[in-house]
């Protein structure tokens, strides 16, 4: 799997590519805990690029989501598609982390209003 991550403002967006199973849930999420220890307790996932999750890949999205709110922050799943959607809905993921059709929506849904300029 490759990770790549971007920021707006206090928001550090992951864009995940290939597989999130148990071969690559460690390096995730030693990416996420950087994250919040450097500040960025929210968070979006962005899975466009993702072709499979496992079973781990849910369980570290759901302790990814425990980590962030313990700092006083969330995360939003964006762009799930195709089988990695079918799953996330099968195991009830989408009704502990809210699940947005792109990157763009799911950074807005932090914002009570308009977006701020960056």
């Amino acid at each position: 799997m490759e990770l790549r991550t971007r920021y707006y403002n206090d928001i550090a967006i992951f864009s995940l590519n290939g597989r999130l199973d148990a071969a690559t849930v460690p390096s995730f999420l030693q990416a996420v805990q950087g994250q919040v220890d450097d500040g960025y307790g929210r968070l979006v996932i962005d899975l466009k690029k993702v072709d499979f999750l496992s079973s781990a890949g849910i369980k570290v999205l759901v302790q990814t989501a425990q980590l962030s709110r313990q700092q006083g922050g969330d995360i939003r799943l964006a762009n799930a598609r195709g089988r990695v959607k079918y799953v996330l809905n099968l195991a009830g993921v989408d009704s502990i982390i809210k699940v947005y059709p792109n990157v763009v929506s799911a950074t807005a849904s932090f914002f009570p209003g308009p977006l701020p300029s960056a």
